[in-house]
């Protein structure tokens, strides 16, 4: 159940804390007012109207916070605070062009402003250039090492970055400046779950949503740990409160897919599917986890039209052309299936379990010589491939080389001991009868008959009595 970073990528860092720090603006709004040159009385005063600004921001009027602003800066052009302040408020309203610029022009004037750094962080960040938003964050912190908001976004950057270890330093260093900083909190829980360290972000959570105030995002978090600890209940409630919250969480919907398939609700899962694919409709990974659950369902058009759609939208998918291509194989559909096994393998050219897959195709397809191949392919790219020796085993034995499929066979036997499937003890049981070895033949059959048993499969169980009438 993947998580954690798409979450807070959907919503914007700027929700996870809430938007700008105010206590750090209203210290530099006192700042700019004590630093401010007089102006005359008969003149119109910047300060007055970067006051009237920042009241305006506060009250979340920003295009009249904007306004006062202009007035101010019109009057001083080099009123560094005005113009960050009018960058914040360009950000508020999503002009994020126009609030770097100003958040440049601040820093023109007054290389030393860190907060401006901080902003013009957040800003970077929610345009996709993290590095930018690392550097801007590292200026900020030199300048001013109690801005805990910059080290949030060294973590943050890290947590992107799958330095787990590093932003969890960053997230707790910053707790330890500010024990009150709930950001630091949420973020860490984060970085703890995705470090695998579930308890931990369980107990993170549950700080942020013990605070007052409903964090849909910590519910969210809270839930996917419980999911990972195997606490399906909890993550369920969790999941629930936060869709309570707000309805228009996507990943609150895509989390809980997770939860109801584990268990054992599928068409549930498919609904929340269908609501996190309704508010997100690029969503490339709901498509692809709807097309698997469409496929368990026995719902081969469904599954083949959502993994279609996730290669629409991500031509890279390794995972969507497998799994198109093994419900094509089920279909009967050898050409269409090797097809997509070949572009996953064109992807993924290291990956053995591919090749097995397409030897698989090949082999329904009549093409012994191409299915050979691959499981050699398979094999020489994991020396213990159970799987592949069997099937390579089986094309052995098909071919009448009866020798080669002894010695396939014999070795996956010698690797799955008990757990080996009855198919590889039947199959060397009737290469034993070709190579003379009645005993050993019969062994194996009788062996075959037990584990088909087992397992309950009656053909099986059939077919091997059948042979063993023969010996």
């Amino acid at each position: 159940m993947k998580l954690s970073l798409a979450t807070i990528s959907l919503l914007g860092i700027a929700t996870v804390w809430g938007g700008y720090p105010g206590d750090g603006l209203a210290q530099d709004r006192m700042l700019a007012q004590e630093t401010a040159p007089a102006a005359e009385e008969e003149m119109p005063s910047p300060v007055e109207f970067y006051t009237r600004g920042v009241d305006r921001f506060e009250a979340e009027d920003y295009e009249q916070a904007i306004a006062e602003f202009d007035q101010a800066i019109s009057i001083q052009p080099d009123y560094a605070e005005a113009y960050m302040f009018r960058g914040a408020a360009h950000k508020a309203l999503g002009d994020l062009d126009t609030a770097v610029s100003d958040f440049n022009q601040a820093i023109d004037i007054d290389p030393g402003l860190a907060r401006a750094y901080v902003l013009r962080a957040e800003v970077y960040y929610e345009l996709g250039n993290a590095q930018q938003a690392l550097q801007d964050a590292r200026i900020a912190l030199d300048l001013d090492p109690t801005l805990g908001d910059a080290r949030l976004y060294q973590g943050l950057v890290a947590l992107d970055e799958g330095d787990s270890e590093t932003a969890i330093a960053e997230f707790t260093a910053t707790i330890e400046q500010n024990p009150d900083q709930e950001a630091a909190y949420l973020l860490r829980g984060f970085a703890y779950d995705q470090q695998e360290q579930y308890p931990e972000a369980i107990a993170d959570f549950t700080y942020v949503i013990d605070r007052p105030g409903d964090n849909a995002i910590a519910h969210i978090g809270r839930g996917a740990a419980h999911y990972h600890e195997g606490d399906l209940r909890a993550a369920e409630s969790d999941l629930d409160q936060a869709l309570s919250i707000s309805d228009q969480l996507t990943y609150a919907y895509y989390n809980r897919s997770f939860v109801y398939a584990a268990q054992d609700r599928p068409n549930r899962a498919i609904d929340d599917l269908d609501s996190a694919i309704a508010l997100q409709p690029n969503f490339v990974r709901a498509y692809f986890n709807r097309g698997l659950l469409h496929d368990r369902q026995g719902n081969p058009q469904a599954a083949i039209f959502d993994f279609n759609k996730a290669l629409e939208l991500d031509p890279n998918l390794v995972e969507a052309y497998k799994a198109r291509g093994t419900v094509q194989l089920d279909r009967g559909r050898e050409a269409e299936a090797i097809a997509d096994y070949s572009q996953a393998i064109q992807q993924l050219p290291d990956s053995a379990e591919l090749y097995k897959l397409r030897g698989d195709a090949y082999m329904a397809d009549g093409n012994e010589a191409s299915a050979l191949a691959d499981y050699n392919q398979a094999i020489d790219l994991m020396p213990d491939y159970a799987e592949a020796y069997a099937a390579r085993g089986r094309v052995y034995a098909e071919t009448g080389d009866p020798q080669r499929a002894y010695d396939d066979l014999s070795l996956v036997i010698s690797l799955q001991d008990e757990a080996v499937n009855p198919d590889v003890l039947f199959t060397r049981g009737l290469t034993r009868m070709r190579l003379g070895d009645m005993a050993g033949a019969r062994a194996d059959l009788e062996k075959a008959a037990e584990r088909y048993l087992e397992t309950g499969e009656a053909q099986g169980y059939r077919d091997t009595l059948v042979q063993l009438r023969q010996l």
